[in-house]
């Protein structure tokens, strides 16, 4: 049996993941995969806006999502990180 979901929006910052599938509408879907965030990709938190929203690295892309968007994205972690 798999994992529970983890969302986005439970990763602490610098952890990169990796995006599992959007639970969004299509609509909303498809701006973030214009954007770059599809299903496979790395995202990693890199710090939290004035307003509370977290700024993420994807792929080498900086990108402000809402934290609302953020708890529809579910992730796995990367395996063991490389310090």
């Amino acid at each position: 049996m798999s994992a529970p979901d983890l969302r986005l929006s439970d990763i602490p910052m610098q952890e990169t993941v990796e995006l599992v599938r959007l639970d969004l509408p299509d609509e909303q879907a498809a701006v973030l995969m214009e954007s770059g965030v599809l299903p496979g990709c790395s995202i990693c938190p890199l710090r939290t806006s004035p307003s509370g929203d977290p700024v993420v690295l994807v792929d080498g892309t900086v990108l402000a999502l809402r934290r609302e968007m953020a708890s529809c994205l579910c992730v796995r972690t990367a395996g063991s990180s490389i310090d």
